[in-house]
């Protein structure tokens, strides 16, 4: 039987063809019969192939607002909708998947009962051979760990997303040749069209980066994006414009996908990638 995540991923990889169909068309108004069947049976598949087989997360607030969205996009797509309304309804679907593929993926850690988290994997020197640097990677799990007991939990998760940024630029740094990254399809450009430093990559950047080259797979790049956006709340202008406020649930929730994305790039190292 399929996990959650799993099947997660395929309403995800639905979700994406949508969204691609939506920015192909021309219209204002989305009224061909060919797009809306699309909206319709992607719905469908929904109610009728996903939804039965998530009671792994049955109760999950998430679940309950993407049967909604689903809904409005099942309704949207028996009348002629406007493209730019569906194009929003179906970008917050997508988060909102991501959002609860990432839950589904650390339902057996529990947020409260131990005090002790997985810290940084031992065989991190195949990925950090600098015993010096590893010593301040080991110290930053260390204090990560004690903003989630502590619950500083804001602070929490922007020293997983740095956690994470410092993984990938270690990754980058093992590469003897980096002229591969200046030539990917997601490489960061200037107003020149230009590639852009390494040194101004941004988080999203390496993410997308590590995807492309196969150093981390396709599920972990989206959940490491949704990490990336959470990170973002450090900035409290962000945080009062959209309302959110990190909780302990949304901090503890990216401890083991931080560390499933580290042992993916460490693996990727140990693989040659």
């Amino acid at each position: 039987m399929s996990s959650a995540s799993d099947v997660l991923d395929q309403a995800v990889i639905s979700i994406n063809r949508v969204i691609k169909n939506l920015k192909r068309g021309t219209t204002k108004q989305v009224s061909a019969s060919e797009e809306r069947t699309s909206l319709r049976s992607t719905a469908l598949a929904w109610f009728k192939s996903h939804r039965p087989l998530l009671q792994a997360v049955e109760g999950n607030s998430v679940l309950k607002g993407i049967d909604d969205q689903f809904r409005r996009l099942l309704e949207g797509a028996e009348r002629s909708s406007s493209r730019s309304k569906l194009m929003g309804l179906t970008k917050d679907l997508r988060k909102d998947l991501i959002a609860l593929r990432s839950d589904s993926l650390s339902a057996t850690v529990s947020p409260t009962t131990s005090k002790t988290l997985q810290g940084l994997p031992a065989n991190v020197s195949v990925l950090v051979p600098d015993p010096a640097m590893q010593e301040i990677l080991r110290n930053r799990w260390k204090e990560t760990e004690l903003c989630l007991n502590a619950g500083a939990y804001l602070a929490a998760v922007v020293m997983t997303g740095a956690l994470l940024e410092a993984l990938f630029l270690a990754r980058v740094n093992r590469l003897k040749d980096k002229s591969p990254l200046f030539k990917l399809s997601c490489t960061p450009k200037d107003r020149t069209g230009k590639p852009i430093p390494l040194a101004e990559w941004t988080l999203k950047s390496f993410i997308d980066a590590g995807h492309e080259l196969k150093w981390i797979r396709q599920a972990a790049r989206d959940v490491g994006n949704v990490l990336r956006d959470y990170r973002n709340f450090i900035h409290p202008e962000k945080e009062l414009r959209q309302g959110i406020s990190i909780n302990e649930h949304d901090a503890k929730m990216f401890w083991p996908i931080l560390n499933s994305l580290a042992e993916q790039i460490i693996d990727s190292v140990k693989l040659g990638g």
